[in-house]
């Protein structure tokens, strides 16, 4: 099903009484292809960017773009609709009352992105132009900001070398115990697996620290009741099956678990 509002990809396709608030300029330090993953994965609205949507419930979504509902009357919804090879539209509506248009043209800037966007707003009074558009970019300074962090670090994860050994010595076991009641983080790698130690019930657990659905940073989940939550998606994963609990549609699971064993009060983990 392609995009709901006729015409899409045309500016003001409901000949509204639009008025440019204002624009935005960035250059966002990942490249343009993880900015495009970004602005198709409607997902991550209600997590990463919590504090900015209220409710996010997904209508229909394709090539085309996405649509989603932003409350749960469904009376109100966002369109995302891809209008060319560089730029999107999206557009936020009331009942069948359009309320904001935004444009984002994306420029390719070596390993950057070049972010234009232009907020258009319907019947605006002169004298609140200025309000209006200091709202908006308040708005999107805070959303692109979220962004930006989440793009870089999945893309380092993408690129970056991890070491194949498939054991490791962690270090004296008393001390490794300290460092963790302390809230220190260790982390270690085996067989181009990420993992982090925990304390679970005073006892020593490891787990996987990126996600395996998008990669988020498992390492800054909280454990509850052995659950990790990505902070990205709202994923979140039994550390002990590695299966997905959450959302149960999901085809993804952690990587097993190495295996903690103490020799000579050494931690040792080793690949299972």
């Amino acid at each position: 099903m392609p995009a709901k509002q006729p015409n899409a990809r045309k500016f003001n396709p409901n000949g509204l009484n639009l008025c440019e608030v204002a624009t935005y300029d960035r250059l966002i330090f990942a490249p343009l292809e993880r900015v495009w993953e970004n602005v198709l994965d409607w997902e991550h609205l209600p997590h990463l960017h919590e504090t900015s949507f209220d409710y996010v419930e997904l209508d229909d979504g394709g090539d085309w773009g996405w649509r989603t509902w932003s409350n749960a009357e469904h009376t109100g919804h966002v369109e995302l609709t891809l209008a060319s090879d560089d730029a999107y539209v999206a557009r936020s509506y009331l009942g069948e009352h359009q309320i904001s248009e935004i444009w984002t043209t994306l420029t390719k800037e070596d390993d950057s992105t070049r972010v234009h966007v232009s907020f258009h707003l319907p019947d605006i009074a002169a004298d609140n132009v200025e309000k209006m558009g200091d709202l908006m970019l308040g708005l999107y300074i805070t959303l692109w900001d979220e962004d930006e962090a989440m793009m870089r670090e999945r893309h380092d994860r993408l690129t970056e070398s991890r070491s194949l050994q498939t054991q490791c010595n962690l270090g004296n076991e008393i001390d490794i115990r300290k460092q963790l009641e302390q809230g220190e983080e260790i982390r270690f790698q085996l067989k181009r697996r990420e993992f982090q130690l925990r304390l679970d019930n005073d006892n020593i657990v490891a787990h996987a620290t990126i996600c395996p659905h998008l990669m988020g940073p498992l390492n800054k989940s909280s454990l509850n009741e052995r659950r990790l939550r990505c902070p990205w998606h709202g994923y979140e994963f039994n550390i002990d099956s590695g299966e997905c609990v959450f959302p149960e549609s999901a085809n993804c699971r952690l990587p097993i678990s190495p295996k903690l064993d103490i020799s000579n009060g050494n931690l040792i983990a080793s690949s299972n």
